[in-house]
């Protein structure tokens, strides 16, 4: 996947978000975005799904522009891409099975037996069989995150967003979603993510992005930012989350 932000700016009334920002990455599997909270990283997460649209500057994705101003682009695009948030989005009134079946039924057109047969085989995967027809008061956070992440999968998006999936749950659901997004991961999905879970980050992303004071700080493999990044911001940042880890 190749990722380009040429002189991307946001701001939410005087308070400016990103700042110009500019990046270019070819050839990336799983790039993930740390830094302090109120960094800019889930509004920057949010303008490549095409949720947000920035003040001015561009992004492309494999060099193809990102068409904020054209409704039907927008909604292209937007149906080749998962997104999965941090409080699972999921329909409440809807069981599991029907969480995952009904964007493929009613966005991608896919039949109610197609849809239901795909959804199965997902939920099998990935040991949720047994949750298909309940619905979600009915399910652990863990389960729901990852109801939620195989409604994102089914669609067999281009890339998979996700936006702190774990900052809802427990340490162990957290692990739970940790070993899925993994598991999507060495099968080679295409991953942008945002995450706190700095153990995480390390050993699942190809490439590192550092977003705080309205722009990129710092960039590069884990071993480079983990272990050689020599600004200070980064490395205060990094002794104090991994301080008791």
């Amino acid at each position: 996947m190749k990722l380009e932000l040429d002189k991307l700016a946001k701001s939410y009334g005087e308070v400016l978000v990103l700042d110009r920002v500019s990046l270019c990455l070819d050839d990336i599997n799983s790039l993930v975005f740390i830094g302090p909270s109120g960094g800019g990283k889930t509004t920057l997460l949010r303008l490549i799904a095409g949720l947000e649209q920035p003040d001015s500057g561009t992004i492309l994705i494999n060099d193809k522009p990102i068409e904020y101003r054209s409704a039907e682009c927008l909604r292209e695009y937007r149906k080749k891409i998962g997104m999965v948030f941090q409080a699972y989005n999921l329909f409440p009134h809807l069981t599991a099975l029907q969480n995952i079946t009904l964007p493929l039924v009613k966005v991608h057109g896919y039949t109610e037996s197609r849809a239901q047969e795909e959804a199965l085989i997902l939920l099998e995967r990935f040991q949720l069989a047994d949750q298909a027809l309940k619905k979600p008061a009915q399910l652990s956070g863990g389960q729901k995150q990852r109801i939620a992440i195989c409604r994102a999968v089914a669609i067999r998006p281009e890339f998979l967003l996700l936006d702190e999936p774990t900052s809802a749950l427990d340490p162990e659901y957290t692990s739970e979603v940790l070993d899925l997004i993994g598991e999507l991961r060495d099968d080679g999905m295409r991953l942008i993510l945002v995450t706190h879970e700095m153990g995480f980050a390390r050993q699942a992303a190809d490439y590192l992005v550092f977003v705080g004071d309205g722009g990129l700080i710092a960039q590069g493999t884990p071993a480079e930012l983990f272990e050689t990044e020599s600004d200070e911001r980064v490395s205060r940042f990094l002794n104090k989350v991994l301080k008791y880890t």
